[in-house]
């Protein structure tokens, strides 16, 4: 066993406290830096940020991926029947195309042409 001073004891203490300190720093840091570093400045002085997928695909809802609160956003499908949306997906996997969704208790074609326009699989 390795017997300290006391004045070691404080060293060592202060020197693993600057290490937790410096490394929650650098957390917060680096995922700023990564931020900017996926930005541009435009002529005009104007931030682009990349577009994220659901921009990309117009603000449509990715069945495969979504989760229950995105899915409740769509017209006529609540909590319950979000929860089978998502369970038929656990169970057979992912969507091939968003008429699948037509396979789910509770959606038939009249729900289906409400939704199909704001849904998609990828």
């Amino acid at each position: 066993m390795i017997k300290l001073s006391r004045r070691m004891k404080i060293a060592a203490a202060a020197a693993v406290f600057a290490l937790i300190a410096v490394s929650g720093y650098a957390g917060e840091h680096f995922e700023r830096d990564a931020f900017i570093m996926e930005t541009v400045a435009t002529d005009d002085g104007a931030l682009y940020i990349p577009e994220t997928e659901d921009a990309e695909n117009n603000g449509k809802i990715n069945i495969n991926s979504a989760g229950e609160a995105d899915l409740v956003k769509l017209d006529g499908i609540g909590e319950a029947l979000a929860g089978r949306i998502i369970k038929y997906r656990e169970e057979n996997g992912a969507y091939g195309t968003i008429e699948e969704i037509m396979n789910v208790s509770g959606i038939g074609e009249k729900k289906f042409a409400n939704i199909k326009d704001y849904i998609y699989v990828n």
